[in-house]
């Protein structure tokens, strides 16, 4: 009994999932409260009680899926070359899955209103500011370990790569016809193989 009850998810996932959902099929704009609290099975004074605006509920779903892409992240296998450990950390950024796809869309849709809305700003802000960091720490190990393959500026490379998966990204949702799942896993490979060995 115990055990069911701790792998049941709690009101506060639900109306979370619930807004990534709709997020994710409608965007940001499209997404209320009571919305929300409908298809969470919820009253609306239950999903104010853990958001007091629009704003606060798209902040907190924005922030949810940047902890999830983080926790994946923090969660690849450590084996192998240092170019190789970040090449799967970068694609757990992609939308390559249901999973990823879903979360991509929300990110996209956020970033969208961070231009307007400052507390988005500031988390999406945090996740740019993680993703440099942890290329930016990748490269200077690989240039440590006698990885790389050219005079790398971690920082500059950082920036590059940084910018290379949020354009990729957004192929991969607003072009499905395009640029492929396979196509986009190569262009990651190509610049990485071009700075360090994967």
């Amino acid at each position: 009994m115990t055990e069911k009850r701790m792998t049941e998810p709690t009101v506060r996932d639900r109306i979370l999932d619930t807004l990534l959902d709709l997020t994710a099929d409608r965007g940001a704009e499209g997404v209320t409260v009571r919305e929300v609290a409908t298809a969470a099975g919820v009253s609306i004074g239950t999903v104010q009680y853990y958001c007091h605006s629009k704003e606060q509920m798209l902040t907190m779903a924005f922030d949810e899926v940047n902890r999830r892409i983080i926790a994946r992240v923090n969660d690849i296998q450590q084996t192998g070359t240092v170019g190789a450990v970040l090449r799967r950390a970068l694609l757990e950024f992609l939308p390559l899955d249901a999973a990823r796809r879903r979360e991509a869309s929300v990110y996209l849709a956020f970033s969208t209103r961070a231009v307007v809305l400052p507390a988005l700003a500031a988390i999406r802000h945090d996740l740019i500011a993680d993703q440099h960091r942890l290329c930016a720490d990748a490269f200077r190990l690989a240039h440590e370990r006698g990885e790389t393959l050219a005079d790398v500026d971690p920082d500059s490379a950082a920036w590059t790569t940084v910018a290379l998966i949020d354009g990729l990204l957004l192929n991969l949702l607003s072009d499905p016809t395009g640029l492929s799942a396979d196509d986009a896993i190569g262009v990651v490979d190509r610049h990485l193989g071009a700075l360090t060995r994967i």
